[in-house]
């Protein structure tokens, strides 16, 4: 997602241009400050690549809040299965261990996923770790009966 946002990055003179302005007004000529000054610009655009994106930090809380919501709504449907199953001790264990496959499969395919497509493509990773979870717990619970 960052390479996607930053697919065609900033020149050197256009950083120089927008912290120039920004520290001293709209009508700064950078060839006229004094080196001091031009020091000052230097160091806010140094200062401002260890900045986070509001916006992306946003977006990441809203997708750990529903990846949480997921986790939720996963133990939820365990705890349903165990409660109305007739053996308890071995519904118990199917669900530990589809839940198990599942978190296992989801790594393994994510990784898969990441060393086949490269490290550039999230999406692919986040294909590859849901698909590999879904069919890890499927298959588990297909061996579990």
């Amino acid at each position: 997602m960052a390479e996607q946002m930053k697919s065609s990055g900033k020149t050197l003179n256009e950083l120089v241009a927008k912290k120039a302005t920004s520290l001293f007004g709209p009508r700064v000529n950078f060839n006229s400050l004094s080196e001091t000054q031009k020091n000052q610009v230097y160091a806010s655009i140094v200062e401002s690549v260890g900045k986070s994106n509001p916006q992306v930090n946003l977006r990441m809380m809203r997708l750990s809040r529903a990846g949480k919501g997921l986790i939720v709504l996963s133990i939820a449907i365990s705890f349903y299965e165990i409660y109305t199953a007739e053996n308890k001790v071995s519904e118990t264990g199917r669900q530990l261990a589809i839940n198990g496959a599942g978190i296992a499969g989801g790594a393994a395919g994510g990784a898969m996923a990441g060393l086949m497509c490269g490290p550039g493509a999230p999406v692919c990773v986040v294909i590859g770790g849901f698909v590999g979870g879904a069919l890890a717990a499927w298959e588990m619970g297909r061996i579990w009966r």
